[in-house]
């Protein structure tokens, strides 16, 4: 049995409980099992057929669409299983109460044989990208992410009998990748979980890969399953039996569909992307004008398996390509600052029948912690420990590929050499025609307007031509019987498959965090200007309902825009534009609304049954939203305008020392740090504490709260007006594109009068 032990960087033991608990409520419910050959069909090598229609983002992309090179090879499985047959170990099974350990070389032998009795009866000149497979007894800690060790290791190209230093992802020099992790236990429900984490360090290692692949083996019942992890979850062979006939042919079998991938992308990892560098697609599909970019560093990172996953590269066009030599430049480091306060995102919907959170997040914990994976903190020091890097990541190539792109606006961003961009990667919902995406319109409608970035385009991957980056191959098809594919691991579940693909999105840089403006002023004016990046949106009849401390961005130097305007303004929005032109307010922005995830688009949000839902980062959420009694609160502008206060409260008490405090943070700064990144209750102590009649003192809370407690008071006063429309909400009479536009512009006047009794921008 594999056990774990305390990690690097300071982390606490990460306990056999917490890994079970955190991994079974990512995986609970989105359990799949595949007959073999369906299996050995989804892993196998394709081509799209040329006689298949397109692939569309509102359709189920199933094994029919492509000629599978595993079903010419009948002939070669059936000589290569009675090869093995004849050649096989003989020290499989052993006496199933010996020690744990002892199953280890067993099964080791048992798996070599089987690779190369498959490859045999391969053609010698057979360019196999997995040819040099070969799997080795581990048992011990990784050489990064050592809280972690899996029983076996399948590596590639390793020549010697022991293997001694292998890592999830290398350095530069020395060390062996871990290719296809092995674990053995007594029982499926604990294997799969442990298995599960070893996924997430492949998906860290290499975070647009459309698969994970892990050998599991019960040495109770001498059965064997290959466990394939997606964004959807888990799919398992059936249960092969490796004292029977049958479950070694099966065995076989899978063998061979893995020994048909002939290249990176056949594996599932995109062509174009090899983390250190991207091609990006040409304007439109089909354009032979790619660009390739330098990936600069991680903006966003998210460990899980079933999930969004997004991942945020800053992009640069390079001056001088490749890179020069004499000038390496870092690994591929995720910025875990950055991302401690962005996961926490996390949305219940009614789509699937069900209540759910994200798997990635966590309704009630911090802002700092994350439950996929290796259970919160841990799994951060987990992931932070592996590096991708970027000397390794240049060996492999990237192409062109010929990606789907179906959004970008008439005036769209251009990138030049020496510019800096984001591309923004992230598994969406698709596959059934009730999904509409939104983050990709909602960047193409609001491109460029006053408080938002500007939009290159939008693209559906394809981590090779035609092959659209899904999961959809290795889920049961929206037309069947779920209940014949569902693997209840731990009881009945009625969960259905959540179909997803990989969409990119490449916008505007637009900066860095409101937790390092250089003064109150700064962070006022660009709290301002994303707000009336938010109420553009609003003008175009999106409600971004995601305002979080990760997606409000301010910039050193003002960024050119459109100007900020309300056409046609009524009474209210007279108001606003006179306030803003008095504070201001012109075509230079300084900070920015980013990302639209969890957007809604009201042309059709109030016709549908999900306008009970609730979404936002929990940290940032109003009570109401968060109130677990109440589930048919309608989500408004007013929970919106909520989140730009908290959003606006963190940056001021999660900001950097200024240089005039002591090294040390004051222990009262600490505990208000505490109470912001915990439940609502201990939220809501803090913000009485910095809202309250009592002045907060420098030596206490730092030299920059202090300064920024009378504009948090006065706004935090200003929410009066808002007991009216709570009322009136309840009753539901006013849930309606109108009513939640007039709440929007009553928000934001009262926010800029906030902003001009404060002088600070005058």
């Amino acid at each position: 049995m594999s056990s774990v032990y305390n990690g690097d960087h300071g982390s606490p033991p990460v306990s056999q409980q917490d890994l079970k608990e955190a991994m079974h409520y990512e995986l609970n419910g989105q359990i799949w099992e595949f007959a073999v050959e369906r299996l050995a069909q989804a892993l196998s090598a394709k081509t799209r057929k040329p006689s298949a229609l397109p692939s569309k983002l509102e359709q189920f992309d199933t094994l029919e669409n492509y000629d599978l090179a595993i079903d010419k090879l009948d002939l070669q499985i059936n000589t290569a299983f009675h090869h093995f047959v004849h050649n096989k170990p003989e020290t499989l099974p052993v006496k199933s109460d010996c020690p744990e350990s002892e199953h280890h070389r067993g099964l080791i032998d048992f798996l070599n044989s089987g690779i190369r009795s498959s490859f045999a009866q391969l053609p010698k000149d057979y360019e196999a990208l997995y040819r040099e497979l070969k799997f080795y007894v581990w048992d011990r800690p990784m050489k990064d992410a050592k809280s972690l060790k899996p029983d076996g290791a399948g590596v590639l190209g390793f020549k010697a009998d022991e293997l001694d230093n292998l890592f999830w992802s290398p350095p530069a020099e020395g060390g062996e990748q871990m290719a296809i992790p092995v674990e053995t236990r007594d029982n499926w429900p604990d294997l799969v979980l442990h298995a599960g984490s070893y996924a997430c360090c492949l998906f860290s290692a290499s975070p647009l890969r459309q698969f994970v692949l892990v050998i599991g083996y019960n040495y109770e019942d001498h059965t064997l399953r290959f466990l394939v992890y997606h964004r959807g979850g888990c799919t398992s062979s059936e249960p092969l039996n490796l004292d029977q006939p049958k479950g070694q042919k099966g065995f076989i079998h899978l063998l061979v569909s893995i020994l048909t991938w002939k290249t990176r992308a056949d594996a599932g990892f995109p062509a174009w992307c090899n983390d250190a560098q991207v091609c990006l697609p040409g304007r439109k599909a089909g354009d032979n004008h790619p660009l390739t970019v330098d990936v600069d560093h991680i903006l966003r990172y998210s460990s899980c398996i079933w999930g969004h996953a997004p991942r945020v590269f800053c992009i640069g066009v390079p001056v001088v390509h490749p890179v020069d030599e004499e000038n390496p430049v870092e690994d591929l480091i995720p910025d875990l600052q950055h991302m401690e306060v962005q996961k926490n995102t996390w949305q219940i919907s009614d789509t699937a029948g069900h209540d759910h959170l994200n798997p990635t997040q966590s309704a009630t914990g911090s802002a700092g912690t994350e439950t996929s994976g290796l259970s919160s903190s841990n799994l951060i020091h987990t992931v932070s420990s592996i590096v991708i890097s970027r000397a390794r990541a240049l060996t492999n190539g990237v192409e062109n590929v010929d990606h789907a792109i179906d959004w970008y606006p008439l005036d769209s961003l251009e990138l030049k050499i020496g510019d800096s961009a984001v591309l923004k990667l992230c598994w969406v919902p698709d596959g059934v025609p009730r999904n509409l995406l939104m983050e990709p319109r909602l960047l193409r409608d609001c491109s460029g307007m006053f408080g938002l970035p500007k939009h290159l385009y939008s693209f559906r991957a394809h981590h090779k031509a035609s092959c659209q980056t899904t999961n959809h191959l290795f889920l049961p098809s929206p037309a069947v019987d779920f209940e014949t594919f569902r693997w209840d691991l731990w009881g009945k579940t009625n969960w259905e498959p959540e179909y997803l693909s990989l969409l990119g999105h490449v916008t505007e840089f637009v900066g860095h965090s409101l937790e390092s403006a250089k003064d109150l002023r700064s962070l006022v004016r660009a709290v301002l200007h994303a707000h009336l990046g938010y109420y553009n949106m609003i003008q175009k009849n999106y409600q971004h309902r995601d305002l979080s401390i990760g997606n409000v961005r301010m910039v050193d130097e003002p960024i050119k825009t459109e100007r900020f305007d309300i056409p046609n303004p009524n009474e209210t929005q007279g108001e606003i534009l006179d306030l803003c032109r008095n504070l201001g307010i012109n075509d230079h922005c300084d900070g920015f609304v980013i990302d639209g995830d969890l957007a809604v688009d009201w042309d059709r949000h109030f016709t549908e049954e999900n306008l009970g839902t609730k979404s936002g980062t929990s940290e940032f959420m109003s009570s109401m939203l968060l109130d677990p009694l109440d589930k048919n609160y309608v989500h408004s502008p007013v929970d919106d305008y909520y989140s730009l206060y908290f959003l606006t409260q963190w940056a001021c008490v999660f900001r950097n020392l200024s240089p005039e405090d002591k090294p040390e943070e004051p222990q009262h700064l600490q505990q208000l740090r505490s109470e912001l990144a915990g439940n609502v209750c201990h939220r809501d102590a803090a913000t009485r504490t910095i809202s309250g009649v009592a002045n907060l003192t420098a030596n206490r809370y730092g030299a920059f709260l202090p300064q920024a407690q009378q504009f948090l008071r006065d706004w935090n006063d200003s929410f009066s007006w808002i007991n009216e429309w709570g009322n009136l909400a309840e009753s539901q009479v006013f849930t309606n594109a109108t009513s939640f536009r007039n709440i929007a512009g009553r928000g934001l006047l009262s926010f800029l009068h906030v902003v001009n009794k404060s002088k600070l921008l005058l």
